[in-house]
């Protein structure tokens, strides 16, 4: 009779430690950092991250906006992200030979988080980054 006593608290002990362990993962589970909102896989393959320093006194990357260099949309790549290490207001614009378009408003792009700033865009696309501030700015583009 005590070794069936000794046997049920142990079943007992043992299901009070898988109960208790498995509150501990859901709280800290709970209390984790919200996850980066990030670019999804099916686009990554055809598109390339590059890294950006936007100098201050500009508005525009590469170069001042609208003239200067502008960037090429990788083939197989159909969306714009950006991933800024600080928190900015920006805007994506497409050119299409002589013809630029722009979004009227910015976009706030979220430090250190990657943002869309555009899709559906035709692949080999020339675009150009443009910031509302003039400081300096920098971090990753894929496209």
């Amino acid at each position: 009779m005590m070794r069936n006593s000794a046997r049920k608290l142990a079943a007992v002990a043992s299901c009070i430690v898988v109960t208790v362990g498995g509150l501990t993962t859901g709280a800290v589970t709970a209390n984790a950092a919200p996850q980066e909102r990030s670019i999804p896989k099916a686009a990554a393959p055809p598109c390339v991250s590059h890294e950006y320093a936007k100098p201050s006194e500009t508005h525009g990357y590469p170069a001042s906006f609208p003239g200067g260099t502008w960037l090429r949309l990788s083939r197989g790549c159909d969306e714009i992200w950006l991933k800024p290490n600080t928190n900015r207001y920006v805007k994506v614009c497409i050119g299409y030979r002589d013809n630029v378009r722009c979004p009227s408003s910015y976009t706030y792009a979220y430090a250190n988080t990657w943002n869309k700033l555009a899709s559906d865009v035709t692949a080999g696309v020339q675009y150009k980054f443009n910031f509302q501030g003039s400081g300096a700015s920098s971090g990753l583009y894929h496209g």
